[in-house]
């Protein structure tokens, strides 16, 4: 009697929400992933920085709009009552998502420092999604759908190998468009672009809307600093043991301002026809 095929573990996508509302614009990047790769477990991480419980606990908060810029102050039960309603409101917001896209999913609400929560996360999902603690306004996001544009996904590729594993990510992020993918090249990879063309063209089917080099020496700020120039609506990148680094982990969340994607591993397999 054959043995049973082994049972297929899914693929783990963790979403890191509370930084930025309730994470509806954040979920609605990550759908493509989720409608064109159905054997995913999605984990919706509500994340409570510890920087937030302290202020939960003064007998006071204020809070700045960052549309109006005008000042609200809370007492310490308010505050604490408007997180809870935000974390209801991911966690609503994350339940239609998986309804919508068929998806496993769980949920869980952590307290603590938010560049070690996001390192534990991103060490063993397959894929780690969060914000940076600052992004772009709500009208300048609503103007770039009204357009009509696609969103543009950056993808820093610093070898091939690792490489490889996040423009496969990007790839499913993009729909399968490479015209919406721009690669920056660094570091070893910088040096052989023609391997990069081959690359794409393998896994995409097609050539990026733009590939370009980025010195090494710059580092993680030279990255971040050609995602902004470049307009992207999502900067992907492998999650290499340099780059979860608390130091690195604390830039990103600090200087970028948009989404952040980190690939730990993600399956070579061919992308559906556009």
């Amino acid at each position: 009697m054959a043995p049973n095929p082994p049972e297929k573990t899914p693929r783990r996508v963790a979403v890191i929400l509370g930084v930025g509302g309730s994470g509806r614009d954040l979920l609605e990047l990550i759908l493509p992933l989720l409608v064109r790769d159905r054997d995913i477990e999605m984990q919706g991480v509500f994340l409570e920085e510890a920087e937030v419980q302290h202020a939960a606990e003064l007998p006071f908060v204020k809070e700045l709009c960052r549309v109006t810029f005008s000042v609200r102050e809370f007492t310490s039960d308010q505050f604490e009552r408007s997180l809870t309603l935000r974390m209801r409101t991911a966690q609503r917001a994350l339940s239609v998502l998986a309804r919508r896209t068929g998806v496993m999913h769980s949920f869980r609400n952590v307290r603590g420092p938010a560049v070690h929560l996001l390192r534990e996360t991103a060490s063993v999902a397959d894929i780690t999604v969060f914000e940076p603690t600052r992004r772009l306004g709500t009208t300048v996001r609503r103007t770039a759908r009204s357009s009509g544009r696609k969103p543009l996904i950056v993808v820093a590729l610093g070898d091939l190998d690792s490489g490889r594993r996040a423009l496969l990510a990007a790839g499913h992020l993009a729909e399968g468009q490479a015209s919406r993918i721009c690669i920056l090249a660094t570091g070893p990879a910088a040096a052989d672009l023609q391997a990069i063309h081959r690359m794409c063209e393998e896994e995409l089917r097609d050539r990026p809307a733009r590939l370009r080099t980025v010195a090494a020496e710059g580092g993680i700020t030279a990255l971040v600093d050609a995602a902004h120039f470049e307009g992207a609506a999502l900067f992907v990148m492998a999650a290499t043991d340099e780059l979860l680094r608390p130091a690195t982990l604390h830039l990103l969340r600090e200087r970028l301002r948009c989404p952040i994607c980190l690939v730990r591993q993600w399956p070579s397999q061919a992308l559906p026809e556009v």
